[in-house]
């Protein structure tokens, strides 16, 4: 039996839940029941995202764990929340899955459990990608969406992404020259 996080029972339920879905995710997802509604996925989010920003936030003093630490765990929930939008949109209209956005967000959130280890320098980065692939397998196990498909929708997020700051940057870089600015040469070699 698996024991999903509830926000009703942290303590029994925070860690075996993390273990379970680092150790064994597609079993874990296949398994997790439909999201109704968004309390336990926040409670568990703004857990994953409190434990690296207040060790962080030690070694940086007081003035970060009051001001740094709640402005980073809101903006991590703010963008948790809109990547599980585009997550349930996309597959709602590509895929043609009831996949909601609650559904979505508990798919995130649970696929978070590797942001609890990205306070350190180099698993930072390991850590992302492994959220991504934990975030995908609950596409593909949770809400039953193809791995191509699930694969096609992060990525097209990304390249949407990459695109749209293409596109700032030379905007930015036209309206710069034609106010007048001086745009600094770059010698690459």
């Amino acid at each position: 039996m698996q024991t999903y996080f509830s926000s009703g029972r942290i303590g029994e339920t925070l860690i075996p839940a993390f273990k379970a879905v680092m150790t064994s995710p597609s079993t874990y997802f296949e398994a997790m029941p439909i999201a109704h509604n968004y309390k336990s996925s926040m409670v568990l989010l703004a857990i994953y995202l409190l434990i690296p920003a207040l060790i962080i936030s030690v070694f940086r003093g007081v003035a970060t764990i009051i001001f740094i630490v709640p402005i980073s765990v809101l903006i991590g929930i703010i963008g948790t929340w809109l990547w599980a939008w585009y997550l349930g949109w996309a597959a709602r209209a590509f895929c043609r899955v009831q996949l909601t956005t609650v559904d979505a967000f508990q798919i995130c959130a649970f696929g978070a459990a590797p942001l609890v280890f990205s306070f350190v320098p180099v698993f930072g980065a390991v850590a992302f990608f492994w959220n991504l692939y934990l975030n995908w397998q609950g596409l593909v196990s949770h809400a039953r969406l193809g791995g191509g498909a699930a694969l096609l929708i992060i990525l097209a997020a990304f390249v949407i992404l990459g695109a749209s700051l293409l596109l700032l940057i030379s905007l930015l870089v036209y309206l710069a020259s034609q106010a007048g600015m001086n745009i600094p040469e770059v010698q690459w070699f």
